[in-house]
Formats: structure tokens, C-alpha cells, sequence
């Protein structure tokens, strides 16, 4: 079977939706305020890294902080137990698209669920906005 045609076989539903919106001059500001504490706190390594390397970081980073936002909004209603925001992860795909990867405990029981996050990003100067869908993926047979 090719890749191309397990792509046209997948099938998938929506389970949930959330958004996320942070002003990005008041993240500015609790950057300035807590600084590395903040970062570590928030955000895995990894992100703080990718945020650090780009012009206008605080931009960046008050995305990511939406994507958690609303991931840890969308994954409320699973009753997972509580999920820090160290435990969600923005990561880029091979293909440059950003996607919210879950790790510690409950990653296990999202991934036993056939469930995966699709995200968006968008900032500026003034805001950064995230949307987090939570989608059941099932394959038909052919």
C-alpha cells in the first residue's frame, strides 16, 4: 500500500476544539519580569531554543503559550487528569507545519484513544492566537 493511498483511506472526526489568545505586549512584559524562570516553567527546552533563535521571540512564544492554552482547554473534557504546560509541546513536522505533541502520563491514554492534535498559529505585534483541534484518526479497509 503506498503512502499516498493510506492518506486517501484515513478518515478522521473532530473531538474537540480550543482556542487560545494572548496579548503579546502583556507576555512581553511577564517575559521581561520573570524571565528565565518563566521560560522554564512553561516551555520545553526544545521551544525555548527554537523562541530564542528568532528576531522577535516573545511573538513566538506567546503562540506556543495559546497552543497550550487551548490544548490544555480541549483535553479538560477527557478527564486525563491534570496536565501541565510543560506536558504539551509545540513541535514542527518534517513538512514545517506545527503540531501539539502530548507527553508524561496522559499521552498514553490520548494515543490508546486513536486521538491527535491538528493546531494553527498566528501572531503579531498585538496578539498571538492559537486553535487546537483534537481529532479521533481511524483508517478504513479497503
Amino acid at each position: 500500500m503506498s503512502t499516498a493511498k493510506s492518506f486517501a483511506e484515513a478518515e478522521s472526526a473532530l473531538a474537540g476544539v480550543g482556542v487560545g489568545l494572548i496579548e503579546t505586549p502583556r507576555f512581553r512584559r511577564a517575559l521581561e519580569r520573570r524571565g528565565s524562570r518563566l521560560l522554564e516553567r512553561v516551555f520545553t527546552p526544545d521551544e525555548v531554543a527554537y523562541g530564542l533563535r528568532k528576531k522577535n521571540g516573545e511573538h513566538n512564544f506567546a503562540a506556543r503559550f495559546a497552543a497550550k492554552c487551548a490544548g490544555r482547554r480541549v483535553l479538560a473534557g477527557l478527564l486525563l487528569g491534570p496536565v501541565s504546560l510543560r506536558d504539551l509541546e509545540v513541535v514542527r513536522r518534517r513538512s514545517g507545519e506545527p503540531t501539539l505533541v502530548l507527553r508524561g502520563s496522559a499521552a498514553a491514554d490520548l494515543e490508546a484513544r486513536g486521538l491527535g492534535f491538528r493546531i494553527s498559529l498566528t501572531h503579531d505585534a498585538d496578539f498571538a492566537m492559537a486553535t487546537v483541534f483534537l481529532e479521533a484518526v481511524r483508517t478504513t479497509s479497503a
